[in-house]
């Protein structure tokens, strides 16, 4: 169980709408086996040796470009301990909280937005919703991530949020060894983790593939961030 009250505790299989006046759509990706691998055009005479890929992902930097608001929230977490290595299940709520509708993803098949023509350009809009834990003087996203997809030609895989309404994702995710000798000098000197939130990425990728390359180019956007109340945790080391 979700570390909630038990009667508000409500897992959705796939997509589910209007189900409340504010929650527009809800999607349970533990309960999903999201199809995301994207098809390759068939190698022609000229192909040889390995395929090459190229991928850029641009922040955003001018914050007059803002198109909304989001606030997000940790509204649960399937524990309150974790050992490294865990795969947590974590419920987020996504709220527009600007004054203006917000267009979201919802799909979790990325690869269903592919055109026909595999070599054909494509755009999706993409989601992500990462787990982030910290201690009193640090955070990092060491919980593991999930990510939605969606396109203006496949309508069934966008919603539009208007003030006050939100989306909720149910996701896994993985805790993590800690990469950065930053966070590792906090959690030795005594600053463990104990304090879990969540926090978004809403980007436009446009994506090229040929039988010898992939290239994508990715631009975030410009949405002001709210973050929730954190999410008390513990997280220790595996037993030996």
């Amino acid at each position: 169980m979700l570390v909630r009250a038990a009667a508000a505790l409500l897992f959705v299989t796939g997509l589910w709408a209007n189900t409340t006046a504010q929650e527009v759509a809800s999607i349970d990706l533990t309960q999903l086996t999201p199809r995301t691998d994207l098809r390759r055009p068939g190698p022609t005479s000229a192909t040889s040796g390995p395929v090459s890929g190229r991928n850029e992902n641009h922040a955003c930097t001018d914050i007059s470009q803002r198109v909304g608001a989001l606030r997000t929230s940790l509204a649960a977490l399937d524990r309150a301990q974790y050992q490294f290595g865990d795969e947590p299940v974590f419920e987020v709520r996504i709220e527009n909280v600007g004054s203006q509708p917000l267009q979201v993803p919802i799909s979790p098949y990325l690869a269903d937005l592919q055109p026909a023509d595999p070599g054909q350009k494509f755009e999706f809009s993409q989601l992500s919703v990462a787990l982030w834990i910290g201690g009193k003087q640090w955070n990092s996203n060491m919980g593991g991530s999930v990510s939605v997809y969606g396109a203006d030609n496949h309508p069934e895989t966008l919603v539009s949020l208007r003030t006050g309404e939100w989306v909720r994702i149910i996701g896994k995710g993985k805790i993590e060894l800690p990469l950065d000798s930053g966070v590792t000098d906090f959690i030795m000197a005594g600053d463990g983790i104990n304090h879990a939130n969540a926090q978004i990425s809403l980007k436009t990728t446009t994506m090229q593939i040929t039988a010898s390359t992939e290239v994508s180019a990715g631009q975030e956007l410009c949405i002001a961030k709210v973050q929730g109340p954190t999410v008390p945790i513990k997280v220790t080391e595996a037993s030996q």
